[in-house]
């Protein structure tokens, strides 16, 4: 039974330091995937992340409107910053698009992961991580639900390590500092910010 105790004990610390680290568990509303999707306006082979992905929404509903899925991989191939590297060069790297999604909470990674699997998603890789220590230079579009304050302190990493070109969308609220290329408003709904590197 003590071990039923140590592993609950083990997700809630997860749970809560994840909660802290970035911002509290809050989903993106359903409703407001179709925006998201349009707004990140994926082309084949480019590369979507979400940094503190939660349970995984926002992936599965950009991984299920991707051209084509990719193979799963073998155990143990990742790539540079745990990326699936043979996953992202199927193909050539040509006719996918790969979705990733890092989140701190062990709980959250968990059910998102197993979410995906049973949505039958091939082309979603979930990973146990923190935004912060995520390598984002091959990254096309960045996604993030996060606290304003926490923007402000990944805005310099997004500054130094995203490709030029790259699009950066947040929900509810804008990145300090940066001036938005599209302010999506819909009556009803949270604001979405694209901005463009």
């Amino acid at each position: 039974m003590w071990i039923l105790y140590t592993i609950g004990l083990v997700l809630l610390i997860s749970f809560a330091y994840a909660a802290n680290a970035g911002a509290p568990w809050v989903p993106t509303w359903k409703k407001d995937f179709e925006r998201i999707v349009k707004l990140a306006d994926l082309k084949s082979g480019e590369t979507f992340i979400e940094l503190g992905c939660g349970n995984g929404r926002v992936c599965r509903a950009i991984a299920a409107r991707a051209p084509s899925p990719f193979e799963a991989l073998p155990a143990g191939r990742q790539g540079e910053g745990g990326l699936p590297s043979e996953a992202l060069a199927k193909d050539g790297g040509r006719g996918v698009v790969h979705v990733i999604g890092v989140e701190l909470s062990l709980v959250q990674v968990a059910i998102a992961w197993l979410q995906s699997k049973l949505a039958g998603l091939s082309n979603i890789h979930i990973k146990l991580g923190n935004a912060f220590h995520t390598d984002l230079s091959n990254v096309d579009v960045v996604y993030m639900f996060l606290m304003p304050e926490t923007y402000e302190k990944i805005r310099p990493k997004l500054e130094k390590e995203l490709k030029p070109g790259a699009r950066v969308i947040t929900y509810v609220w804008p990145i300090p500092g940066w001036t938005p290329d599209v302010v999506d408003e819909v009556e009803g709904s949270q604001k979405i910010y694209l901005f463009r590197r």
